[in-house]
């Protein structure tokens, strides 16, 4: 799972970009969850700039709610985010669990670029 996890940095912001595509069982979730909260963890509070792909996933009740329990946890982490690779009932997922989460730092783009460039901008 760590191969899914890249951290990089632009003009001196600390990203890491998440990749969940294809995620089709619940023990994935579960699996990424541990190994990113391991990444984040190790950042300053409010200091980080994520981006998600949630590409072709599989996303079912208990899917938002492992996603939500994560979120809440990378909260006190991350200064912004931008989630990619969705589609329009992703989206109203997505939007469910942004709320479980209590996070208002999102926003959606249709591509990693465009993200990283609404992010620089924050």
């Amino acid at each position: 799972m760590k191969q899914r996890i890249e951290e990089f940095t632009a003009d001196g912001k600390n990203f890491i970009y998440l990749d969940l595509s294809e995620f089709k069982e619940n023990s994935e979730y579960r699996e990424f969850v541990e190994v990113a909260k391991e990444c984040i963890a190790k950042y300053a509070e409010n200091s980080l700039f994520t981006i998600t792909n949630i590409r072709d996933v599989k996303f079912d009740t208990e899917t938002k709610k492992i996603v939500a329990e994560w979120m809440q946890f990378n909260k006190p982490y991350v200064k912004c985010g931008a989630v990619i690779g969705f589609d329009g009932i992703k989206r109203m997922l997505v939007n469910a669990v942004f709320k479980m989460s209590g996070r208002k730092n999102m926003m959606f783009f249709p591509n990693r670029e465009q993200a990283v460039e609404w992010l620089l901008k924050q």
